[in-house]
């Protein structure tokens, strides 16, 4: 809808040295935006950063995890925030994880599976089909009413 609204975050903890650690991040990046933007220093970037396809290693997939929160409000007004965390590197093992139980539930989870057709998001498609399996997994999903 028109209020629709996104936005990422990294966490760097709640330690002194946290602020210290996102502004290393942050003029990291921009030094990276800053490199690819000119020939000169892409070249020799290129040569530096991973290739296309090479992701991160066996242990960073293993002991990676990522956690999420969703806030919405409903068209009564009612807000709403659900906490979904897994074990995993996000980009590579927990993605492989929501993929496999996305194509076991279209193949096995027919009956309970909503009566809805067209484009449609994995839970609009899947609903609570694909959150059980995905919590049979290790995922977890936490809704609740939240107050802003």
């Amino acid at each position: 809808g028109k209020d629709f609204r996104y936005r990422e975050a990294v966490g760097f903890g709640r330690s002194p040295l946290g602020p210290v650690l996102a502004g290393g991040m942050a003029a990291g990046l921009a030094g990276l935006v800053a490199g690819m933007s000119f020939a000169p220093s892409r070249a020799v970037l290129d040569r530096l950063l991973p290739d296309p396809g090479e992701g991160p290693g066996e242990d960073a997939r293993r002991n990676g995890y990522f956690r999420i929160e969703i806030y919405a409000r409903t068209d009564s007004g009612a807000m709403l925030r659900t906490k979904v965390s897994a074990h995993g590197d996000p980009g590579y093992a927990a993605t492989s994880v929501m993929l496999g139980e996305s194509a076991l539930s279209l193949a096995f989870d027919g009956e309970a599976l909503p009566d809805r057709a067209g484009v449609l998001t994995p839970a609009t498609a899947m609903d609570g089909a694909l959150a059980d399996r995905l919590r049979l997994a290790g995922f977890t999903c936490h809704p609740e009413r939240y107050r802003g």
